[in-house]
């Protein structure tokens, strides 16, 4: 007959067993059980052993039994810890909440653990004292964690950043005074990889105790700034208004939430304007920043809207008197001389060719920024200097194609300029281009003195509106282009009248 206490050992040793088969049980669909598998083996045999042992007489106080039972605790207490770790490291943390915890901080936390059960073994089963180990471990350990204070900091600061997570691998971020895209997180440190190609790497500690902008973790949108400061002369309404459509025509540049100016400061030299605009791609930022402010200079220049600029040297520069004359003479020079390369314009003089100089402007324009948009009114014809531009028509559904393309000593327009219809066509800047522009005001008084131009111009227009058409379709016969040309030519000396009232 088995005595109460060899009846309590086995019932004690059944328990333990039961409670690692139910364990096992619910990681069985978990491929990493085999990790603990070998564990729960060595410990329930320990714990067999130890139970033959007592059943073959052997008093609790025999060294062996001794040591057989406190390998058998240590081995339960390891078995029981590596199920933690992988029911709360792996499975809770890891594959529920995706947060990934250093190693060497899991095995810090197992050490602890099992050196306080080793203590306990060797107090409770031993009789070991332990008082003089607990001081000089204590010692031991002052000393090691002043040694370590910097990398210990590091090692929690970075499990707490795990858990909180305030950033994730390739979100864009500013912190201790670097920006840049994380590549890495690790037990130590973040790393950034800045714009410049730089590899930044941030101890944990730093980022805990430090403010960080996170540009990317929840919503991509972000406003950007471009600080321009223009002449006192010119009314803000105006400045704004002028400002708000080149912003607006600037490739990434988001349309919702529209972009805004407003009045920053009244500094010594001029208005600054703030001018707040939204994009959605941050890691091209620099371009887009660039592309805005590139697109306001073109846009204020034309306009006639300078941007002052601080004199801190006085430079005396001797001048003519007559060097503005000058200025305004050769640049009148420049557009008659494009003027009269234009075959449209053949049947005007010297004279009313420098007439219409005198009325019209030039004009530059950035890359990808539109000239004219089809369906829109226009009084005006475009004249190519330098640059190239591209002519795209827009068609049912929302479909574009490109027609042509422009350079030097090309034009577009003339329908607008002697018709006033509407852009026929929508025409892009490939690149800067430079343009000189013909208007309705500057034309009008020539054509009311010389009734004559009025048909020379008509069958201008006529004969390259045909060749246009032609490049496009065929027609059936001589006889029927011949016939349409006649009506259209009619039509169109007729429009011309009525539009310049002549």
């Amino acid at each position: 007959m088995l005595n109460a206490q060899t009846l309590r050992i086995i019932l004690t040793g059944l328990g333990v067993g039961l409670v690692i088969g139910i364990a096992l049980w619910m990681i069985r669909r978990h491929t990493d059980r085999s990790r603990i598998r070998l564990w729960v083996i060595l410990t329930i045999l320990n714990g067999l052993i130890y139970v033959l042992l007592r059943m073959a007489g052997l008093p609790p106080e025999n060294t062996v039994c001794k040591i057989v039972l406190a390998t058998a605790i240590f081995l339960a207490a390891n078995t029981l810890l590596r199920f933690l770790n992988y029911l709360v490291w792996d499975v809770v943390l890891r594959e529920k909440r995706d947060v990934v915890v250093p190693r060497l901080v899991i095995d810090i936390i197992n050490f602890i653990f099992l050196a306080v059960v080793a203590i306990a073994v060797l107090n409770s089963i031993f009789n070991v004292q332990l008082t003089a180990f607990l001081v000089t471990s204590t010692v031991i350990s002052a000393v090691i964690g002043l040694s370590l204070q910097d990398i210990l900091g590091n090692i929690f600061a970075g499990l707490a950043l795990q858990i909180e997570r305030p950033y994730n691998v390739n979100d864009w971020v500013s912190v201790s005074g670097y920006e840049g895209r994380v590549v890495e997180r690790n037990w130590r440190t973040v790393t950034l990889l800045t714009r410049e190609n730089h590899v930044v790497n941030i101890p944990n500690a730093t980022v805990s105790k430090e403010p960080v902008a996170n540009y990317t973790k929840t919503d991509p949108l972000e406003m950007g700034h471009a600080f321009v400061g223009v002449a006192y002369d010119h009314p803000p309404g105006v400045v704004k208004n002028v400002i708000i459509k080149a912003v607006r025509e600037t490739k990434g540049v988001q349309s919702d939430p529209c972009p805004d100016v407003l009045v920053k400061e009244f500094a010594d030299f001029s208005i600054v304007y703030d001018v707040r605009y939204w994009i959605r791609d941050y890691r091209r930022k620099p371009q887009i920043d660039d592309a805005v402010k590139c697109r306001i200079w073109y846009s204020l220049h034309r306009a006639g809207l300078k941007i002052p600029f601080p004199v801190r040297d006085v430079i005396v520069h001797t001048l003519p008197p007559d060097h503005d004359a000058r200025i305004r003479q050769k640049l009148h020079r420049e557009i008659s001389d494009e003027l009269r390369r234009l075959d449209l314009f053949s049947p005007l003089s010297d004279q009313q060719i420098e007439e219409l100089a005198s009325s019209s402007a030039k004009l530059r324009y950035a890359e990808n920024e539109t000239l004219v948009r089809q369906g829109t009114p226009g009084e005006s014809l475009y004249l190519i200097r330098t640059g190239r531009a591209r002519v795209e028509v827009s068609g049912a559904g929302g479909s574009r194609a490109t027609v042509a393309e422009l350079g030097p000593g090309d034009f577009f327009g003339e329908m607008s300029l002697l018709t006033g219809e509407p852009r026929s066509a929508t025409v892009n800047a490939v690149e800067e281009t430079e343009v000189v522009v013909v208007d309705r005001d500057g034309l009008a008084p020539i054509l009311a003195s010389d009734m004559g131009i009025v048909e020379q111009l008509s069958e201008h227009l006529e004969k390259r509106r045909s060749e246009l058409e032609a490049s496009l379709a065929e027609l059936s016969s001589r006889r029927s282009r011949a016939r349409k040309g006649k009506e259209r030519k009619d039509d169109l000396l007729s429009r011309i009248r009525g539009f310049f009232g002549v």
